[in-house]
């Protein structure tokens, strides 16, 4: 698919460089991120219900395969507003999230104690440079569990997860993306063909790591399928110029002209997830 060189350094270079890792990873940045998501979900956390779908889903799956019952302790790496953990932690032991933004994690400990959730607990952490070992995490979770987040970026912190783990590790990641209007407006302002930032790398790369370092990875698939309508507003100005390659001022102002022109138009988007799933007991 990407790579005839079928070597563990291969697939971590390939890894690295399909991931989008930002530069200016400061908990300030993190926070102000945070910020506009939890404006998306709202105080009481009823916004972005796909992204609830792919959390009850996700959930669903690890339940049929046993992960989240009432003797097991599950880690979140990046875990964002919470979701998660508060979901793994309805039938769970224990459900901690790890994260590097002040603002998530408060947002997620307000999430779960209005669900009268008391068995989680949210804990700052910059986990790129973290010592497993000093941390006194190693071996201390029964399921590590990650899904789309920077942090989880190559074989070092993959190694890391794997030592967190007494049992299982988790990864959710791209597989295949389309947007109709990323499309349209990659031709129409820049004249150029679009291409999705998400196009699989990050997950045939962990799928060959987990395999060459002599696991079993177990598979499964989620597919997020969207139709709905866009303003023209700033904001998702600046986000489609982001998401054409053409960030800042410029870009910005050149996409906000075009939905002037066009007023409100709809978006039909696809995102196939995938997910690689493994026993670090079971290993050749």
């Amino acid at each position: 698919m990407y790579s005839n060189n079928y070597t563990l350094e291969s697939f971590d270079a390939l890894w690295r460089g399909g991931r989008i890792v930002r530069e200016a990873n400061a908990p300030e940045m993190w926070d102000a991120l945070a910020g506009d998501w939890i404006a998306e979900f709202g105080n009481d956390g009823s916004g972005k219900p796909d992204m609830h779908k792919r959390v009850n889903y996700t959930a669903g799956y690890l339940r049929s395969r046993g992960l989240l019952g009432a003797n097991y302790t599950v880690a979140d790496i990046g875990c964002g507003p919470g979701l998660f953990v508060t979901e793994f932690a309805k039938t769970a032991n224990r459900s901690v999230g790890f994260d590097y933004s002040k603002r998530f994690l408060e947002y997620g400990r307000e999430y779960s104690a209005a669900r009268g959730i008391s068995n989680t607990e949210f804990r700052f952490c910059d986990f790129m440079s973290l010592d497993v070992d000093a941390s006194g995490l190693t071996g201390a979770f029964d399921l590590v569990f990650t899904s789309i987040t920077p942090v989880v970026n190559s074989l070092e912190s993959l190694q890391k997860l794997i030592k967190m783990s007494r049992a299982y590790c988790y990864n959710a990641s791209f597989v295949h993306t389309s947007d109709s209007l990323a499309e349209q407006i990659s031709r129409d302002v820049f004249g150029e063909e679009y291409k999705p930032r998400r196009d699989g790398k990050v997950f045939y790369s962990l799928l060959n790591l987990v395999w060459l370092l002599g696991y079993y990875p177990e598979t499964a698939y989620y597919d997020d399928i969207r139709d709905e309508a866009v303003a023209p507003t700033i904001e998702n100005a600046a986000e489609f110029a982001d998401e054409c390659k053409h960030g800042g001022d410029e870009g910005t102002a050149k996409v906000l002209r075009w939905f002037e022109r066009h007023g409100e138009v709809t978006r039909h988007s696809e995102y196939k997830y995938g997910s690689v799933l493994w026993d670090i007991r079971d290993k050749r």
